[in-house]
Protein backbone atom coordinates (compact mmCIF):
# COMPACT_ATOMS: atom_id res chain seq x y z
CA UNK A 1 0.00 0.00 0.00
CA UNK A 2 2.78 2.65 1.21
CA UNK A 3 4.53 1.62 -2.93
CA UNK A 4 1.22 2.31 -4.42
CA UNK A 5 0.80 5.65 -2.42
CA UNK A 6 4.67 6.35 -3.21
CA UNK A 7 4.05 5.92 -7.13
CA UNK A 8 1.10 7.92 -7.11
CA UNK A 9 2.07 10.97 -5.70
CA UNK A 10 5.15 10.66 -7.69
CA UNK A 11 3.57 10.42 -11.04
CA UNK A 12 0.89 13.13 -10.01
CA UNK A 13 4.11 15.45 -9.26
CA UNK A 14 5.03 14.81 -12.32
CA UNK A 15 2.03 15.18 -14.32
CA UNK A 16 1.91 19.08 -12.60
CA UNK A 17 5.64 19.78 -12.82
CA UNK A 18 5.64 19.03 -16.98
CA UNK A 19 2.24 21.46 -17.10
CA UNK A 20 3.72 24.11 -15.49
CA UNK A 21 6.64 23.57 -17.91
CA UNK A 22 4.74 24.11 -20.73
CA UNK A 23 3.12 27.04 -19.89
CA UNK A 24 6.56 28.05 -18.93
CA UNK A 25 7.57 27.86 -22.44
CA UNK A 26 4.57 28.83 -24.18
CA UNK A 27 4.22 31.80 -22.05
CA UNK A 28 8.25 32.76 -23.63
CA UNK A 29 7.45 31.67 -27.36
CA UNK A 30 3.89 33.27 -28.34
CA UNK A 31 3.52 35.67 -30.46
CA UNK A 32 0.66 38.64 -29.78
CA UNK A 33 -2.67 38.08 -30.85
CA UNK A 34 -5.13 41.25 -32.65
CA UNK A 35 -3.39 44.61 -31.90
CA UNK A 36 -1.78 44.02 -28.46
CA UNK A 37 2.17 44.22 -28.78
CA UNK A 38 3.56 41.72 -26.32
CA UNK A 39 6.18 41.48 -24.08
CA UNK A 40 7.50 44.62 -22.09
CA UNK A 41 4.39 46.65 -23.40
CA UNK A 42 1.96 46.82 -20.37
CA UNK A 43 2.20 49.99 -19.04
CA UNK A 44 2.48 50.36 -15.00
CA UNK A 45 3.78 53.01 -12.17
CA UNK A 46 5.08 56.63 -12.78
CA UNK A 47 8.46 57.44 -13.80
CA UNK A 48 10.09 58.89 -10.59
CA UNK A 49 11.05 62.76 -11.40
CA UNK A 50 9.04 63.18 -14.06
CA UNK A 51 5.32 62.61 -13.14
CA UNK A 52 4.52 60.29 -15.94
CA UNK A 53 2.69 57.50 -16.44
CA UNK A 54 0.50 55.66 -18.97
CA UNK A 55 1.23 55.35 -22.71
CA UNK A 56 2.02 57.76 -25.19
CA UNK A 57 1.23 57.98 -29.63
CA UNK A 58 3.86 59.06 -31.98
CA UNK A 59 2.69 61.93 -33.63
CA UNK A 60 2.97 62.79 -37.22
CA UNK A 61 2.98 66.10 -38.55
CA UNK A 62 1.09 67.27 -35.24
CA UNK A 63 -1.88 64.99 -35.53
CA UNK A 64 -3.47 63.35 -32.77
CA UNK A 65 -5.50 60.37 -34.29
CA UNK A 66 -7.65 58.30 -32.03
CA UNK A 67 -5.22 55.19 -30.78
CA UNK A 68 -2.24 56.34 -32.14
CA UNK A 69 -3.12 54.40 -35.70
CA UNK A 70 -1.03 56.21 -38.74
CA UNK A 71 -1.59 55.12 -42.00
CA UNK A 72 -0.10 58.00 -43.88
CA UNK A 73 2.33 56.14 -46.56
CA UNK A 74 5.13 58.93 -46.06
CA UNK A 75 5.16 58.17 -41.84
CA UNK A 76 4.85 54.62 -42.55
CA UNK A 77 8.58 54.59 -45.02
CA UNK A 78 9.99 57.44 -42.48
CA UNK A 79 9.20 55.35 -39.38
CA UNK A 80 10.82 51.93 -40.54
CA UNK A 81 8.29 49.55 -41.13
CA UNK A 82 8.43 46.76 -43.64
CA UNK A 83 7.30 47.33 -47.07
CA UNK A 84 3.87 45.54 -46.85
CA UNK A 85 2.63 47.74 -43.84
CA UNK A 86 -0.56 49.50 -44.20
CA UNK A 87 -1.05 51.36 -40.84
CA UNK A 88 1.32 51.50 -38.07
CA UNK A 89 1.53 53.21 -33.99
CA UNK A 90 4.84 54.30 -32.27
CA UNK A 91 4.30 54.05 -28.86
CA UNK A 92 5.81 55.25 -25.39
CA UNK A 93 5.08 53.55 -22.23
CA UNK A 94 5.83 54.02 -18.79
CA UNK A 95 6.11 50.07 -17.27
CA UNK A 96 7.47 51.60 -13.52
CA UNK A 97 9.52 53.71 -11.59
CA UNK A 98 12.33 53.76 -13.52
CA UNK A 99 11.55 51.70 -16.57
CA UNK A 100 10.08 52.80 -19.77
CA UNK A 101 9.05 50.78 -23.26
CA UNK A 102 9.33 52.36 -27.08
CA UNK A 103 7.35 49.77 -29.33
CA UNK A 104 7.03 50.10 -33.26
CA UNK A 105 4.13 47.87 -33.96
CA UNK A 106 3.61 47.38 -37.77
CA UNK A 107 -0.32 46.21 -39.21
CA UNK A 108 -1.35 44.57 -41.75
CA UNK A 109 -4.58 46.52 -42.77
CA UNK A 110 -5.13 50.59 -42.54
CA UNK A 111 -6.97 50.70 -39.18
CA UNK A 112 -4.27 49.26 -36.75
CA UNK A 113 -6.18 46.03 -36.42
CA UNK A 114 -4.24 42.83 -37.52
CA UNK A 115 -0.49 42.86 -36.55
CA UNK A 116 1.99 42.44 -39.28
CA UNK A 117 5.16 42.63 -36.74
CA UNK A 118 6.41 44.92 -33.89
CA UNK A 119 9.75 46.14 -32.57
CA UNK A 120 10.43 46.96 -28.79
CA UNK A 121 13.01 48.49 -27.14
CA UNK A 122 13.06 48.23 -23.42
CA UNK A 123 14.96 50.85 -20.84
CA UNK A 124 16.05 51.00 -17.60
CA UNK A 125 17.51 53.47 -14.64
CA UNK A 126 15.72 56.33 -16.22
CA UNK A 127 16.28 59.09 -14.16
CA UNK A 128 16.44 62.83 -14.56
CA UNK A 129 18.76 64.76 -12.73
CA UNK A 130 21.17 68.67 -13.05
CA UNK A 131 19.24 72.03 -13.69
CA UNK A 132 16.62 72.35 -16.92
CA UNK A 133 18.19 73.01 -20.09
CA UNK A 134 16.80 76.31 -21.59
CA UNK A 135 16.75 78.41 -24.98
CA UNK A 136 15.59 75.03 -26.94
CA UNK A 137 14.96 75.36 -30.48
CA UNK A 138 10.58 75.31 -30.90
CA UNK A 139 9.98 73.92 -34.42
CA UNK A 140 6.38 73.40 -35.06
CA UNK A 141 3.76 70.81 -35.34
CA UNK A 142 3.92 70.87 -32.76
CA UNK A 143 6.05 73.52 -31.14
CA UNK A 144 8.44 71.79 -28.87
CA UNK A 145 8.83 73.48 -25.51
CA UNK A 146 12.59 75.57 -24.83
CA UNK A 147 12.70 74.75 -21.64
CA UNK A 148 13.68 70.52 -20.88
CA UNK A 149 14.75 68.48 -17.73
CA UNK A 150 18.37 66.79 -18.49
CA UNK A 151 17.34 62.29 -18.91
CA UNK A 152 19.44 59.47 -19.20
CA UNK A 153 18.08 55.87 -19.72
CA UNK A 154 20.25 52.53 -20.72
CA UNK A 155 18.78 50.07 -23.11
CA UNK A 156 17.94 46.78 -21.47
CA UNK A 157 16.38 44.47 -23.66
CA UNK A 158 15.13 44.38 -27.56
CA UNK A 159 11.72 42.59 -28.60
CA UNK A 160 11.02 41.39 -31.95
CA UNK A 161 8.37 39.88 -33.75
CA UNK A 162 7.16 39.24 -37.41
CA UNK A 163 4.54 37.39 -38.93
CA UNK A 164 5.20 37.84 -42.87
CA UNK A 165 8.08 36.68 -45.37
CA UNK A 166 8.59 40.58 -46.02
CA UNK A 167 8.34 41.51 -42.39
CA UNK A 168 10.85 38.85 -41.55
CA UNK A 169 13.45 39.35 -43.95
CA UNK A 170 12.68 43.17 -43.62
CA UNK A 171 13.87 42.03 -39.75
CA UNK A 172 17.10 40.19 -40.73
CA UNK A 173 18.32 42.92 -42.86
CA UNK A 174 17.60 45.87 -41.08
CA UNK A 175 17.96 44.46 -37.43
CA UNK A 176 20.41 41.52 -38.49
CA UNK A 177 17.62 39.47 -36.45
CA UNK A 178 16.60 36.17 -37.34
CA UNK A 179 13.19 35.10 -36.09
CA UNK A 180 10.73 32.63 -36.65
CA UNK A 181 7.40 33.96 -38.04
CA UNK A 182 4.60 34.82 -35.17
CA UNK A 183 7.04 33.74 -32.79
CA UNK A 184 8.51 36.53 -30.43
CA UNK A 185 12.38 36.70 -30.15
CA UNK A 186 13.93 38.48 -26.76
CA UNK A 187 17.49 39.74 -27.02
CA UNK A 188 19.34 41.08 -23.99
CA UNK A 189 21.65 44.31 -24.88
CA UNK A 190 24.83 42.98 -24.28
CA UNK A 191 26.57 46.11 -23.45
CA UNK A 192 24.06 48.46 -21.97
CA UNK A 193 25.32 52.19 -22.14
CA UNK A 194 23.89 54.90 -20.24
CA UNK A 195 22.71 57.42 -22.58
CA UNK A 196 21.67 61.41 -22.21
CA UNK A 197 19.12 63.17 -24.11
CA UNK A 198 16.39 65.76 -23.06
CA UNK A 199 12.69 65.99 -21.81
CA UNK A 200 9.76 67.55 -20.56
CA UNK A 201 5.62 67.32 -21.46
CA UNK A 202 3.14 70.31 -22.03
CA UNK A 203 -0.53 70.45 -22.08
CA UNK A 204 -1.69 71.78 -25.34
CA UNK A 205 -5.18 71.71 -26.54
CA UNK A 206 -6.24 68.84 -24.28
CA UNK A 207 -3.66 66.94 -24.27
CA UNK A 208 -0.69 66.04 -22.61
CA UNK A 209 2.75 65.83 -24.55
CA UNK A 210 5.79 64.13 -24.14
CA UNK A 211 8.97 65.73 -25.88
CA UNK A 212 11.70 63.68 -25.45
CA UNK A 213 15.45 62.45 -27.22
CA UNK A 214 16.30 60.30 -24.84
CA UNK A 215 19.00 58.02 -26.54
CA UNK A 216 20.99 60.95 -28.27
CA UNK A 217 24.47 61.05 -26.81
CA UNK A 218 26.58 58.98 -23.60
CA UNK A 219 28.01 62.08 -22.66
CA UNK A 220 25.96 64.75 -20.61
CA UNK A 221 26.52 67.27 -23.89
CA UNK A 222 22.78 67.34 -25.24
CA UNK A 223 21.92 71.08 -25.84
CA UNK A 224 18.74 70.92 -27.75
CA UNK A 225 16.02 68.96 -29.39
CA UNK A 226 17.62 66.77 -32.10
CA UNK A 227 15.97 63.20 -32.79
CA UNK A 228 13.49 64.30 -30.84
CA UNK A 229 10.35 61.83 -30.26
CA UNK A 230 6.94 63.69 -29.78
CA UNK A 231 3.87 61.88 -28.68
CA UNK A 232 0.77 62.26 -27.16
CA UNK A 233 -1.21 60.90 -24.37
Amino acid sequence: MKKLLFWMVLIVGTVALLGSCAKKEESTTAAAAGNVAGTGTTASGTLTGASVTGTFHASWGGATPAGGCISNSSAISQFGNPSDTKSFKDVWIVTGTSTYTTSLISYSDATCSTILSYVTTMYESFTTYGSEVTGLTAGSNPTLPTTASKISSVEDQYVYMANTTVSVAYFLSEYGQTVVSGTEKVVNESSPVTKYGLGTTSTVSGNLWLFINSKISTADNVTDWAGAGVYYQ
